[in-house]
């Protein structure tokens, strides 16, 4: 199953509305879910302490993405009994350094058993004003911006290495006219912007990898890869100095989005969502071909 079509298919029991912001409102007050493992995120090799430190920055990035900073977090354990006592607390001394960064607390949850371990965040915020969206608030001339590199949580997935420590970043600016951050990838969180604002036109250029060495594959390959990416990436209007590294400029004239390489304007990227996972690899090989070489 497609996991966008499922999200749309469960929304529609609840009556909710996927994919317009990283966050849902509700009265005051943002909200937000996320959960780990240690295999479906690649954590077998990471110190616990990072590991921590990781998932509750990556719980906190939804609410950063709609401009405000975590309040409280509750949190769910389904623990190995594999692991030591030792570890598990390694891991909640990571969660607090990023509880105690934000000024948030931590007010409980549940434990339980499985194996591998799993853990589930839900984190919330007050609001002090409008929440910003992936749909558009405005629709004027912008810049994009994101807030760091990509590629290196994708490469260490790649080679099964450790997991760089995510940087804990501001909200992005009340003024943002809309934003998401990078957790399914850079490619995907250009088709979050895109499925909610259909006459998007973005220019994008100069976007900032991390990694320095050679690789034996394209390093654009990685931008496709969620894991453990979460860098904001934000619209501001046209002209406003802003937090974060400038990689595009836009409006909503219909155009779509594209890159610039070598003075040269290009199609957009591929839509992955509606590409089936094992041939993701070859469509972006197509689509580097075409733009960077």
């Amino acid at each position: 199953m497609k996991e966008h079509e499922m999200i749309r298919n469960i929304a529609g029991i609840h009556g909710s509305t996927p994919f317009s912001a990283d966050a849902e409102q509700f009265g005051n007050m943002l909200y937000s879910m996320d959960s780990f493992s240690k295999t479906e995120d690649f954590f077998e090799f990471t110190p616990p302490e990072i590991i921590g430190r990781n998932m509750a920055a990556a719980a906190c990035s939804d609410l950063l993405a709609s401009g405000i900073k975590p309040d409280f977090l509750i949190q769910a354990w389904n623990m190995d009994s594999a692991e030591t006592e030792e570890y598990y607390l390694e891991i909640s001394r990571g969660i607090e350094s990023v509880l105690q960064y934000y000024g948030a607390i931590c007010i409980g949850g549940d434990m339980g058993c499985s194996s591998p371990w799993n853990w589930t965040a839900t984190v919330g915020g007050n609001l002090k004003s409008a929440p910003v969206r992936r749909k558009a608030s405005q629709k004027i001339p912008f810049d994009l911006y994101l807030s760091g590199s990509l590629g290196d949580a994708n490469l260490a997935a790649f080679f099964r290495k450790e997991m760089p420590l995510i940087e804990l970043r501001n909200p992005v600016p009340q003024n943002s006219l809309f934003a998401t951050d990078t957790s399914g990838g850079f490619f995907d969180a250009l088709e979050n912007f895109r499925r909610v604002n259909p006459e998007l036109s973005v220019e994008l250029e100069n976007i900032p990898c991390a990694i320095q060495e050679p690789l034996p594959f394209p390093e654009e390959f990685l931008l496709i890869g969620g894991v453990g990416e979460y860098e904001l990436l934000y619209a501001v209007p046209a002209g406003f100095p802003a937090e974060g590294i400038k990689i595009g400029t836009g409006d909503f004239s219909g155009k779509g989005i594209h890159f610039k390489h070598g003075g040269t304007m290009h199609s957009p990227p591929p839509d992955y969502r509606n590409i089936p996972p094992e041939q993701w690899f070859a469509k972006t090989e197509e689509y580097y071909r075409e733009v960077f070489r």
